[in-house]
């Protein structure tokens, strides 16, 4: 069995890892892909809780906006972890002693699972006018997504 540090060297050493290492401009496409599709997760995010927090898009059922929004947010959420999987590949063992990429990750995980329990289902049954139950998902929800992004863009500074 691989402690995770084993298969961070895997990731490192995998011919991904060489092709982002060696190659010229596989690591800034890669990140770019990363940001197109974080734009993407954060714009339907942000339009949902600005929904659910009553502040706009009063006039829309947010169980619409949550169908349609989460088909966007699926894809770019899919399109982040590749991306992702490609720039980790790049700088494998520096994430692995990185405090911040383990922030990212955790806060991943419980944006990832808050959104599909708790905010996906007060989405589904939220009223007309926003309640308070309402307001704190989505305040929960805003802070998770951006503590993942800072917390991605302090890699990059520590």
């Amino acid at each position: 069995m691989f402690s995770p540090h084993h298969w961070f060297e895997a990731l490192a050493q995998s011919p991904i890892g060489h092709f982002t290492q060696t190659s010229q401009w596989a690591f800034a496409v890669i990140e770019m892909v990363h940001l197109v599709a974080l734009a993407a997760l954060g714009g339907s995010v942000l339009l949902l809780d600005l929904r659910l927090l009553g502040i706009s898009l009063k006039g829309e059922s947010a169980a619409i906006l949550s169908r349609d929004l989460g088909r966007i947010l699926l894809i770019s959420l899919s399109l982040m972890i590749l991306s992702g999987i490609g720039l980790l590949s790049e700088e494998a063992l520096k994430c692995y002693y990185s405090p911040a990429f383990r922030w990212k990750m955790a806060l991943l995980a419980a944006a990832v699972v808050f959104y599909f329990t708790v905010h996906r289902r007060t989405a589904l049954r939220a009223s007309a006018e926003a309640n308070l139950s309402q307001r704190v998902v989505a305040v929960v929800s805003l802070l998770l997504w951006c503590g993942v992004g800072i917390a991605g863009r302090a890699i990059g500074l520590i």
